[in-house]
């Protein structure tokens, strides 16, 4: 890998993690007479070194945070539905549901899927998922990057 592409592989990195560590920032935010201010504090530091020094590699590492086949949301009409067609599957094999014939629930829905904001609801429940994940990051990042090194050295020991 050559050395633009490492800088613009961090440079993404730090663009990705630029919303949480902004919002870490207002946590601080203060009111002066004439604008807003982010007095420098022990907080401000940590957060700002830790988005700049640990969260790229970090990112890197826990690269499985950032994966969009995740747990899927689903709605409890929409797994009641399922259920009741993994029911109607298994028990009512053979069977009719009327006496005319024919094979469809009338109590059923007219479609086979209800309409549920399943698909929406997954698309901001992996978003709020990676928020979180890089909220974590940065706020503990450098611990983390401790605990990394002091692993290394625990079992670099342990090898000789």
């Amino acid at each position: 890998m050559t050395n633009w592409q490492i800088i613009w592989r961090y440079v993404l990195a730090l663009l990705k993690g630029v919303f949480i560590m902004l919002v870490l920032l207002t946590w601080n935010l203060e009111h002066t007479q004439t604008s807003w201010t982010i007095p420098i504090t022990y907080f401000t530091t940590w957060i700002f070194l830790s988005w700049l020094l640990c969260y790229p590699a970090l990112r890197n590492k826990y690269q499985s945070l950032y994966s969009k086949n995740g747990e899927r949301f689903e709605t409890y009409k929409h797994r009641a539905l399922t259920l009741h067609h993994q029911d109607k599957e298994n028990s009512h094999a053979n069977h009719r549901w009327t006496t005319k014939g024919e094979v469809v629930n009338p109590w059923e829905y007219t479609t086979g899927d209800t309409q549920s904001t399943d698909e929406i609801l997954n698309s901001i429940l992996i978003f709020a998922e990676h928020l979180w994940a890089t909220f974590l990051l940065i706020l503990f990042g450098p611990l983390l990057g401790v605990w990394a090194v002091v692993m290394g050295l625990v079992s670099r020991l342990r090898g000789r």
